[in-house]
């Protein structure tokens, strides 16, 4: 018997099947009802259930995010990885545009006289459009760091959300925690885990969510 045969099944067989198992694998009565969809995507995009328990998500951050979409917020990743990841028909359908961060012109220039890196010199050229948009961080730890710095010298208007999952072992976990202490409404992974996937499963789950809000009429604020 092929392969195909003996494994393969309907896409939508695969798609019903994949979430009743992370469904399964996930404890119930820990995570509000939007937590566990966002925590079931995000363990479904890494095949790693060990990943619910690190998303910390700060107070009204799923709502306000959701609230950013309805508004046809726009959203930005720091990294085109990111964005291939990201169903761009549910954007479509809620009119929110993706920019990618790192494709904007001139950022070689920039960065070297600078002395940073290119993801970082891509957030500060930006600052000006990131106020009240969804901000999204799935590589360089560089990139949620001086977006912070940014906003600690007030040097642009919040976004409404900032989903920081930078993966790597160096100043991630520090970036990370520095975006906790903050007062913005976030999403992150505790430690080194992270990246595009993680990143970009989040945004997918609460495009999802908006998506629902808006096909049941119901308020969010």
């Amino acid at each position: 018997m092929k392969l195909m045969q003996q494994f393969a099944l309907p896409p939508d067989e695969i798609y019903r099947r994949s979430f009743a198992t992370v469904d399964a694998l996930l404890p119930a009565g820990i995570w509000s009802p939007e937590e566990r969809h966002i925590i079931c995507r995000i363990v479904h995009a890494t095949g790693d259930p060990q990943l619910a328990t690190a998303v910390r998500f700060k107070p009204e951050a799923i709502s306000t995010g959701i609230a950013a979409f309805l508004r046809h917020a726009s959203l930005f990743t720091d990294v085109h990885m990111v964005a291939a990841g990201i169903q761009k028909q549910w954007c479509e359908a809620l009119d929110c545009t993706i920019q990618v961060l790192i494709a904007q012109d001139g950022l070689t220039d920039f960065a070297a006289t600078a002395q940073i890196t290119r993801s970082a010199a891509a957030v500060l050229k930006a600052l000006p459009l990131l106020g009240g948009s969804v901000v999204v961080i799935g590589n360089a730890p560089t990139a949620l760091l001086a977006l912070l710095d940014a906003l600690d010298e007030g040097r642009c208007e919040p976004p409404a959300l900032i989903i920081g999952m930078p993966v790597g072992f160096i100043a991630t976990c520090e970036a990370k925690d520095a975006l906790w202490e903050r007062p913005y409404p976030a999403i992150t992974i505790k430690g080194t885990r992270g990246g595009s996937p993680v990143a970009a499963a989040t945004v997918n789950a609460l495009l999802d969510l908006a998506r629902q809000r808006r096909t049941f009429g119901l308020p969010y604020e």
